[in-house]
């Protein structure tokens, strides 16, 4: 089923997500790169949205693989990324309808590092956390890295908030209501309502998974990770736990 946000209005999620610290993540992922004297030509990100770390990465002169499950997302990523084309140096991305546990990308690989940022595998439900990791590292070649991180998601739920977004003008582009439900087998139902000035309110629901930092750690001693290291967010302020684990 299409879902109202990620599908139909990808536009809109580029408007909810604006003030997003896009650069500072990529920065990140190289600096956790070159602490461990990996130089990536190949690069898979999981869940790689619209684009904008997509874009980024390959301006770096990453060959980039992305996927998603989203169609709606990999359109307007497919827009950004072919726009950037010209640039020189710029490594070459290909796109994937898919995503974890079994992320299917054909002969891609083995990839230097993979990257699966803001909150992918909180998306998985919790049978699939092992398989995902251990799937990813599988597409790693010895030594390879794997960046991803774990949001900070309210175990017990929360109560609605309101969010308004305008744009740099200052009109108003959204207005949202959302929350997390908690539910009878430890997840969270994310439910929202949104109001735009040129179309009907539409509601998006998706299942989250609260995981424990232990939790992943686990997973990830099991796939075979020996090197793993935990920072606290991709930067100031940010509360999310970053995972950063080498084959």
């Amino acid at each position: 089923m299409p879902d109202g946000l990620y599908d139909e209005r990808p536009r809109l999620y580029d408007a909810i997500q604006s003030d997003w610290a896009y650069d500072r993540d990529v920065d990140f992922v190289r600096d956790a790169l070159v602490d461990r004297d990996v130089d990536p030509e190949r690069l898979l990100e999981v869940g790689c949205g619209t684009g904008e770390h997509t874009r980024r990465f390959a301006t770096c002169g990453v060959d980039v693989t992305a996927i998603d499950v989203h169609e709606g997302m990999l359109a307007v990523a497919r827009e950004k990324c072919d726009a950037a084309a010209a640039i020189d140096g710029r490594g070459a991305v290909d796109f994937h309808r898919t995503g974890l546990p079994d992320p299917a990308v054909g002969d891609a690989g083995p990839f230097d590092v993979a990257v699966a940022i803001r909150g992918v595998v909180n998306h998985l439900a919790p049978d699939d956390l092992d398989p995902a990791l251990a799937a990813l590292r599988d597409r790693l070649r010895p030594g390879g890295v794997l960046v991803f991180d774990n949001s900070p998601l309210p175990v017990d739920g929360n109560r609605p908030g309101l969010d308004v977004g305008r744009d740099a003008d200052g009109a108003i582009e959204y207005v949202r209501v959302a929350h997390h439900v908690a539910t009878d087998d430890g997840r969270l139902d994310w439910r929202a309502v949104t109001f735009t000035p040129d179309g009907d309110p539409f509601t998006d629901r998706r299942r989250m998974t609260p995981f424990s930092d232990d939790r992943i750690a686990d997973a990830l001693a099991g796939a075979g990770f020996d090197e793993v290291d935990v920072v606290d967010g991709y930067g100031p302020d940010d509360a999310r736990s970053v995972f950063v684990a080498v084959r």
